[in-house]
């Protein structure tokens, strides 16, 4: 591979790293801050997003010392390379699993409405980030087996770990990402049928659900499956290296989305978000339109969908 095509890939890709912890930071944290100041925003659910929030954010601020040495073009060896960026890959692999329990809360929530009630917040929580604390744990504990001396292109999870570690990743990511997806998929033909007789708090809870399928579809589900299409195609190398760090977009996409689309789909979250940043005269300008001033509260169809189950 050319010089200068490699130059100027390690450019464009330092340059999304760059961007997209501008935008991701942002989102992320207001979305912590959020829930933190709003009593009315706080259930089990936006805990379990405060957690996915947390990863991302980890996982933003990992990949900048990447954009220092793609912008540098200084090549390290796994065995230096896979322990600075350990903790990064145990967040990245919780973050995967943290999105399928976010599914699985949302059968919980309309199948077991008892179980959501009776388990307190922290304790609920605790027991949903179990297995994707023991799926990150096991996959960086192999990483360290598995680590050697061999130079690699690009100091980043997929190239940072062995071959062989990086090929369970990518392959598990995709089985969890599918069964994600098939959840989500299965979730929307439900709400679909029951949307002609239940509450429109209900309608309303099926369409963030489309958008979460749409959104997930476009950033780690294409992430981890182009990261192990390439891989599994016969690519090796150099070439390898090149198509599977350019998945880094998508990433970094879900990395940042998950506050931007919650802003947009929940006028809830909106409303406070200005509340938030009113202190700004434009923002504030904002607080007393009538499209952001809305009174609703997120736990109203939390609260809908669980009364619906007890009726």
């Amino acid at each position: 591979m050319p010089n200068m095509i490699q130059l100027v890939n390690q450019i464009v890709i330092a340059s999304e790293i760059v961007l997209f912890n501008i935008f991701g930071l942002f989102g992320n944290f207001n979305f912590i801050v959020l829930t933190v100041k709003k009593p009315q925003l706080r259930c089990k659910s936006s805990y379990l997003q405060c957690a996915l929030c947390i990863s991302h954010i980890i996982c933003l601020l990992f990949e900048l010392p990447n954009a220092i040495l793609l912008f540098t073009g200084i090549q390290l060896r796994r065995n230096i390379c896979f322990p600075a960026i350990s903790p990064y890959i145990f967040f990245i692999c919780a973050q995967a699993m943290i999105m399928l329990m976010l599914v699985i809360d949302i059968y919980i929530i309309v199948y077991f409405p008892s179980v959501y009630r009776i388990l307190s917040n922290l304790k609920y929580t605790l027991i949903m980030l179990l297995p994707p604390i023991f799926y990150a744990g096991f996959t960086v504990t192999w990483g360290y087996v598995e680590m050697n001396d061999e130079l690699v292109i690009f100091c980043n999870p997929p190239i940072g770990l062995h071959p062989l570690v990086s090929r369970f990743w990518s392959l598990s990511n995709v089985i969890f990402n599918s069964v994600t997806l098939s959840l989500f998929i299965v979730l929307m033909i439900i709400f679909h049928f029951r949307s002609r007789k239940q509450k429109k708090d209900t309608r309303k809870l099926m369409n963030r659900l489309r958008v979460s399928v749409i959104v997930f579809s476009l950033s780690w589900y294409m992430c981890t499956l182009g990261v192990d299409l390439f891989a599994a195609i016969g690519l090796q190398g150099d070439v390898l290296a090149f198509f599977q760090s350019n998945m880094v977009f998508f990433a970094l996409l879900c990395y940042t989305q998950p506050f931007y689309v919650c802003l947009w789909r929940s006028s809830e979250y909106r409303s406070a978000f200005i509340d938030l940043w009113s202190f700004i005269p434009c923002v504030n300008r904002l607080k007393v339109t009538k499209k952001w001033a809305v009174p609703t509260m997120m736990m109203s169809t939390v609260d809908s969908v669980t009364k619906t189950q007890n009726n």
